[in-house]
């Protein structure tokens, strides 16, 4: 045996050596992935804040309007939030919001999911196995028997169209998912007129123009109604749907619309990330400042358009920047997209006020010497923040992200870090993570939070230097703090950190989806589909940033004096959160779901025209066709800017 072939055992140490390379690679891909949501958290967290919310669907009759809508029938929901419009709707099964599509035709569209109407899955469970009936969304009646004395008739060329997407960033469609719409006739049925079913990947939205070429539909009481059926996985399987249009004098084969819109909420005003402690951010502005502002566009005319762009910020309630309409030196093409980029102002540098800081900002887009078919989607107000926090997300999660749980064997130990420059001496005092509803339970997982000075080769590491790491915690899904459900881990240990690039992250013994929020939206105006760079995960020897899906993780380092996170008074986004107001476009009498301590409007200028207090209506029948924006402070200083279009019949 001693004598045993020489040749023969060098093959079988290049054997061993090649079995256990092959396993060190099989283990190294066991990669990271992203899963669906279970839930809507936004829905979620609203409905707790606003107890009595309902949806209103008869606020038509409130505001002297015919029990039947007259032609033309339009909703792109750029002024709808969370739920669509009551005075067009008669249910609100859908959910509003701009972060689920892809490029849609203007900002904000209806996303069907196997969600209902409070954000919780449909038979309140999960069952992959399981399809049904999703969500659907009903008009209300539109009168198409006559107008002024005169009745209708096929020969008026009467044409419903709209816009729709697969998918967009949220979890795909298969075979099984569908999508339908219907058109109500004079005997109360509903016909089927047109159908799509579901299909894998993210698709550009596609138009759809249906006649109205049947006798029966010409009635006072015609509806239509889009329904879904799909697996029953919580919210995913989506599909979107955008620019609703039913009127005569149309052609079916022209899907050109005299219109131009904002697509998306523009991109911050700092370089790298969306939020950063201000103090932090004040230690050298000038490499924090991005070289401007990302916004894209669409135009949905047949032909080019220019169009000028005009950046608006209001810092305290007084204006702090404000350009005038620039001249795009591009034209966007017919019926597509661009970005357009937009001069950074630097006017937000040196500002006082205690954290955290928040900017209103205002867009406005318009084209010289050519009217605008629809204004409600030219313009859009948003916040920059600086709070004592930074982040690469922007609030809400599309999907979740973790280890990939079918990876074999299971029981290998994954770690998640995630790179975050300090700029300024501080103390670490939190992390705060956000935790989905998954459509596979977590909740009894066990994980540890670890937080690096430097991970082994990356960059010029040499080690894990590992400067923290907690005591075992399952996930914990928080609403109760903040309606972005970041739950927050206080360090158990005073913890200063100097300038320098540090890495917070966990440590998991299995393989098994943490299912932490995962923000598809990131870098989305300038490049989709980007992916954050600075996350690594390891699973056997290296760390590594390959073969990341696009976006970026939503956990959070909050540095200062240790609070409250999130129980604190801040700002709330109306175009996220909080309060709807209605109707828009007014003509007398506007209504808000809550009442606010001070209620100001100013003109496009900012100049003061009225105010009110301790109220959830206020009159505007004294004020001139256009634009206005709505200034609202509530009882616990929270403040924020609202659009309102007042327009006179």
């Amino acid at each position: 045996m001693r004598l045993f072939n020489m040749a023969v055992l060098k093959h079988v140490r290049i054997g061993m050596m090649v079995f256990v390379f092959i396993t060190r690679c099989s283990l190294l891909q066991a990669q990271v992935r992203t899963y669906p949501l279970a839930k809507n958290q936004s829905i979620d967290y609203f409905l707790k804040e606003n107890p009595d919310y309902s949806f209103q669907s008869d606020l038509k009759f409130k505001f002297g309007k015919k029990d039947t809508l007259d032609l033309p029938f339009f909703d792109d929901f750029s002024e709808s939030y969370l739920y669509p419009d009551s005075l067009n709707w008669l249910n609100n099964q859908v959910y509003v919001n701009n972060h689920f599509p892809f490029r849609p035709p203007t900002i904000n569209v209806a996303t069907f999911d196997g969600l209902d109407s409070k954000g919780s899955p449909y038979n309140k469970t999960i069952n992959k196995d399981f399809s049904g009936p999703g969500d659907s969304l009903i008009s209300q009646p539109i009168n198409l028997k006559d107008s002024a004395g005169s009745f209708y008739a096929i020969s008026d060329s009467m044409v419903f169209s709209f816009f729709y997407q697969p998918n967009g960033l949220g979890y795909h469609l298969n075979g099984e998912d569908s999508l339908k719409l219907w058109f109500k006739a004079a005997n109360n049925l509903w016909i089927n007129v047109w159908s799509v079913g579901g299909q894998a990947g993210t698709d550009e939205f596609k138009h759809v123009s249906i006649p109205i070429l049947d006798v029966n539909y010409l009635h006072k009481g015609f509806q239509f109604m889009f329904t879904t059926y799909t697996r029953q996985v919580g919210n995913a399987n989506q599909w979107h749907i955008d620019y609703i249009l039913l009127d005569k004098d149309r052609s079916s084969i022209d899907d050109s619309y005299n219109d131009y819109a904002i697509q998306n909420v523009p991109s911050p005003l700092l370089r790298s990330f969306t939020q950063m402690p201000y103090p932090h951010f004040s230690v050298n502005p000038t490499i924090q400042i991005a070289d401007s502002v990302y916004l894209r566009l669409s135009n949905l005319y047949k032909d080019p358009k220019a169009l000028q762009i005009r950046h608006q910020a209001t810092y305290n309630g007084s204006i702090i920047a404000s350009t005038e309409f620039i001249n795009s030196t591009k034209n966007i093409g017919s019926q597509t997209s661009a970005v357009r980029n937009l001069p950074i102002y630097t006017s937000f540098v040196g500002l006082t006020g205690d954290q955290p800081i928040v900017i209103n900002r205002l867009i406005e887009v318009r084209e010289n010497g050519v009217a605008n078919d629809y204004k409600l989607n030219d313009s859009i107000l948003f916040t920059q923040e600086f709070a004592d926090f930074y982040a690469y997300d922007d609030g809400t999660a599309e999907q979740g992200f973790g280890f990939d749980q079918n990876t074999n064997p299971s029981n290998i130990e994954g770690q998640i870090a995630y790179g975050f420059e300090v700029t300024k001496e501080d103390t670490l005092y939190a992390i705060a993570t956000y935790f989905n509803q998954a459509v596979y339970d977590v909740s009894r997982k066990r994980f540890t939070y670890r937080i690096w000075k430097e991970l082994s080769g990356v960059g010029s590491g040499k080690i894990d230097d590992i400067i923290y790491e907690s005591d075992e915690l399952s996930p914990t899904y928080s609403t109760a703090n903040d309606w972005r459900t970041f739950t927050p881990h206080y360090l158990d240990t005073t913890l200063i950190l100097s300038p320098g690039i540090y890495y917070i992250g966990w440590k998991q013994e299995s393989m098994y989806n943490l299912n932490v929020g995962w923000d598809k939206n990131y870098g989305y105006s300038k490049t989709p589909e980007k992916t954050n760079q600075n996350i690594y995960y390891k699973t056997f020897g290296s760390w590594s940033n390959a073969d990341l899906p696009g976006g970026t993780l939503m956990m959070r380092p909050h540095f200062g004096a240790s609070k409250e996170i999130y129980a604190v008074v801040k700002e709330f986004d109306l175009d996220e959160n909080t309060v709807i107001i209605y109707p828009n476009p007014a003509e007398n009498t506007v209504h808000l779901t809550k009442a606010f301590e001070l209620i100001r409007i100013c003109d496009n200028q900012g100049k003061q025209i009225l105010e009110f207090w301790n109220s959830s209506n206020f009159d505007v029948s004294s004020l001139k066709e256009g634009t206005y924006f709505v200034f609202l402070s509530d009882n616990l200083k929270r403040f924020n800017t609202a659009k309102l279009i007042i327009q006179k019949r």
